[in-house]
């Protein structure tokens, strides 16, 4: 829904950054002062996001709540949060960073500006009523959200934009944890996807100014306060590096999942508000056994005998050793419950939680086996933040920079080197999706490389697939077969079988599969062969159990698992019924989508380019499509009476633009964009019309 009076509002902001910019005289200057002020908004924003949770829960428990409000609250705060993003602000859903990978990734960072309030709005309500997640990833969403606004505002290029919404999720790590070189190193880790300069200034400035303005606000209560520990001897390193190995499993275990609850809830295809207020009742129920799992890990309710700040109480060796199990294994619940089913909360805080718990009782255990050896479980707590964040999260600089700016301490960066770089190296090789890039690889986006996304993740394969593919039965014998190859010259085909008149995939037969026949094998019996050739179908050679696709997924998928099997076609099944085929994507259909993808790039930076000259001297551009039988198709542009005080600016005729000149000879078809007064925009569409 468009916002009244918006649309002049952001012209005259754009005209006042490009006079700005003008009088600077440097787009870097500009973009230096931009990445400033989304600092600041970044900044006061997470402090506003911190005191709304605040609010939210003082409203929601009271001062003394009675033990059952744990169960009641989180399912009446995932309720009022399904409601708020089942409609308005569906990209508030979940975590947040993946929302700003995708936009960066599909829509060249273009993200709508009521994602700001909608996303503050909506985690102060799932977090202050107790669902479980952190702060961070909400933060990191609104920030992005932000400098995306402001780079649109100022027009900036989408390198640049990309490079301001950075930026913000840069500033909202550092708001959160007073950490502004952790939080730039996630920005570029994480969001950027790796450390391109260009973007580095950027990110650094609004991550201190983020940082400083949260601090001067809040002063510390924004950050977990923990000891500063040493090394105690360079043997304690091999404990270290186990401790690296655990954190990989707590941390697959964590994308899995939040994975598997994703698609548990998606099946289900309930209203988003049932889905978040079953979670936040599963989140109720651990929390029953378990209040401490509930929110943020920090500043938590004041229900009677629960460790309001259990983070910190882990980070300083606090615990029995049994109860952190419990805890990491209730905190693990409670998260994936929140985050999968859609409630705004963010997972990268639950990877803290999970890692001081996962640190702080192998430490303890580390200390009875070894009593004299001056073991201190706190310091493996906060050893194992980083080790789980490093798992997760594919960030290990992250992980290492936090826990340095959190102590402010030197003596246990070896310990945390050793410990993320395995917890890397080995989630890598056994899961290479990350927390983040989960979600976007179910939904075939590939976040390998940012700097050059493919345009084919903008088509789907229902548009450019051939939907009457020719196809053979299963029962059609061998020889059938090789004389139906002959015949239609085809190098492969699916084979099908009719069920109630719908054809039911049963694989995929080539070429090859007919002439491997050919071989008589180690006997030389050809006579033989022959005689079982003839006994075999379609459906006893085929590729049984290929790889396929649904409709809706981008081009970008299939070429993937193309290039993945060395096949040049994948057939594609209903996507509700994966037995029932409804077409075939070849290579000369990926030709057709990438020339498709890249007409809609062009098409779409013409459109901006023209909104930028919107009512102009009282006329507006208009754009029309030349109608088969036209009276205006195959007549030259001088030849065309057209009304008065229009002028046309371009024609666009497949993938390309064409500059009208007297002799250009429309046709139907050509997309014509016209400047035309606003009083001969009828006169203009009756000429075009007939």
């Amino acid at each position: 829904m468009a916002v009244p009076g918006l649309g002049p509002a952001l012209e005259s902001t754009r005209r006042g950054f490009a006079a700005f910019g003008s009088q600077l005289r440097s787009p870097g200057a500009l973009l230096m002062l931009l990445a400033a002020t989304v600092g600041l908004i970044t900044g006061l924003l997470a402090v506003a996001l911190f005191h709304l949770i605040g609010l939210v829960q003082q409203v929601a428990y009271g001062a003394s709540p009675p033990a059952w409000s744990v169960l009641v609250v989180p399912a009446a705060g995932g309720l009022l949060v399904g409601l708020l993003t089942w409609r308005l602000v569906p990209e508030a859903r979940g975590s947040g960073i993946s929302n700003v990978m995708e936009a960066l990734a599909l829509r060249g960072g273009r993200i709508r500006g009521r994602v700001v309030l909608g996303k503050l709005a909506a985690s102060a309500v799932a977090l202050g009523t107790g669902n479980s997640g952190g702060r961070e990833g909400p933060i990191v969403q609104i920030g992005g959200a932000a400098g995306s606004l402001l780079g649109r505002a100022a027009d900036l290029p989408e390198d640049r934009l990309r490079s301001l919404i950075a930026a913000g999720a840069a500033g909202g790590i550092a708001a959160s944890f007073n950490a502004p070189i952790g939080a730039m190193l996630f920005a570029l880790e994480v969001i950027i996807g790796g450390f391109a300069l260009r973007h580095l200034q950027t990110v650094v400035i609004s991550a201190v100014i983020a940082s400083v303005t949260a601090r001067q606000l809040i002063g510390e209560g924004l950050v977990y306060s923990a000891p500063a520990y040493t090394l105690g001897s360079p043997w304690q390193l091999a404990l270290y590096g186990i401790l690296g190995l655990a954190s990989v499993g707590v941390g697959l275990a964590f994308i899995r999942a939040i994975s598997v609850a994703e698609r548990l809830g998606e099946r289900l295809a309930w209203p988003m508000p049932l889905r978040t207020a079953a979670g936040g009742l599963v989140v109720g129920l651990v929390a029953i056994a378990v209040p401490e799992a509930i929110g943020t890990g920090d500043n938590l309710p004041p229900l009677a005998g629960v460790v309001r700040e259990p983070i910190e109480v882990m980070l300083a060796g606090g615990f029995a050793p049994h109860f952190l199990l419990v805890l990491l294994v209730a905190k693990l619940l409670a998260t994936v419950a929140s985050v999968g089913t859609g409630n705004a909360t963010g997972s990268f805080g639950p990877l803290i939680f999970l890692g001081a718990a996962l640190g702080g009782a192998f430490g303890h255990a580390a200390a009875v086996v070894l009593p004299d050896a001056g073991i201190q479980p706190g310091a493996f707590a906060l050893v194992g933040t980083a080790g789980v964040v490093a798992a997760a999260g594919r960030a290990p600089l992250t992980g290492v920079l936090l826990v340095f700016e959190l102590t402010g301490s030197y003596d246990m960066v070896l310990p945390l080197m050793l410990t993320t770089g395995i917890a890397t190296v080995i989630a890598d090789r056994l899961h290479p999706s990350s927390l983040y890039t989960e979600p976007l690889e179910r939904r075939g986006i590939s976040y390998d490389a940012s700097d050059d996304v493919d345009v084919l993740q903008a088509v789907q394969v229902g548009e450019i697939m051939t939907t009457d593919p020719a196809w053979v039965p299963a029962d059609l014998s061998v020889p059938d077969l090789r004389d139906w190859f002959r015949r239609t010259r085809h190098h492969g085909a699916p084979v099908v079988e009719m069920s109630d008149d719908s054809p039911r995939l049963v694989g995929i037969v080539t070429l090859a599969d007919v002439a491997a026949l050919a071989d008589p094998g180690e006997t030389g019996d050809i006579a033989s062969m022959e005689t079982r050739t003839r006994e075999l179908t379609a459906a006893d050679i085929c590729t049984t159990n290929p790889l396929t696709v649904v409709p809706s997924d981008p081009v970008y998928r299939a070429v993937q698992r193309m290039a993945a099997a060395d096949v040049g076609r994948l057939p594609v099944v209903d996507e509700a019924d994966h037995g029932r085929l409804v077409g075939l994507v070849r290579r000369a259909d990926v030709v057709s989508a990438y020339q498709r993808a890249l007409s809609r790039s062009l098409r779409a930076q013409h459109q901006r380019a023209r909104s930028r000259l919107r009512n102009l001297g009282g006329a507006r551009f208009v754009e029309r499509v030349v109608p088969a039988g036209a009276p205006v198709a195959g007549r030259t542009v001088a030849d065309i009476a057209w009304p008065e005080g229009t002028v046309l600016t371009s024609i666009r005729r497949g993938g390309d633009i064409v500059v009208p000149r007297g002799d250009t000879v429309l046709r139907a078809g050509d997309e014509v964009v016209a400047l035309v007064s606003g009083s001969r925009t009828e006169a203009f569409d009756r000429l075009l019309e007939g």
